[in-house]
């Protein structure tokens, strides 16, 4: 369904465009002739102060060339905003990632490599086992200070 109707809107589109160009095509051949522009005043020191003959289908297609030259600066200037907010985004996007990445040792530690991350029964026995030998050594020791 929008497959469908992204073309029909780019054929009304192009449609709409040739419709256009028919039309300024059929008013240029209309006004085909040569008509007295006169120079204002404050462009008399660069053009000279006679009147100038200008073809009147050029005179409509420059115009008409200025305008669709604004209209494109406009939207390109728009696209152009446009792009560079996605790429402020994915670039703040990617610089809260990093943040995240380098502050993982510190949140989220990873296990030591030289340990298993669960101990087995042996082991916890023969831990205990060391940890009460080491306490009686310990207080053994404490009482021979004591005494001395």
């Amino acid at each position: 369904m929008i497959r469908w109707l992204r073309i029909a809107s780019i054929g009304g589109v192009v449609l709409g465009f040739i419709g256009i160009g028919i039309g300024v095509g059929l008013v240029l051949v209309a006004n085909s002739r040569w008509v007295t522009v006169n120079v204002p005043e404050w462009l008399q020191w660069m053009l000279g102060e006679r009147p100038l003959e200008i073809w009147l289908p050029a005179l409509i297609g420059g115009w008409l060339a200025a305008v669709l030259g604004l209209g494109a600066l406009l939207l390109w200037s728009m696209y152009y905003v446009w792009r560079r907010r996605q790429y402020e985004s994915l670039i703040s996007r990617l610089e809260r990632e990093l943040a995240t990445l380098r502050n993982m040792p510190f949140e989220r530690p990873a296990p030591l490599e030289d340990l298993p991350e669960q101990r087995d029964e042996e082991s916890a026995r023969l831990a205990d086992v060391a940890a009460r030998v080491d306490d009686e050594l310990r207080g053994d020791s404490d009482a021979d200070e004591a005494e001395v």
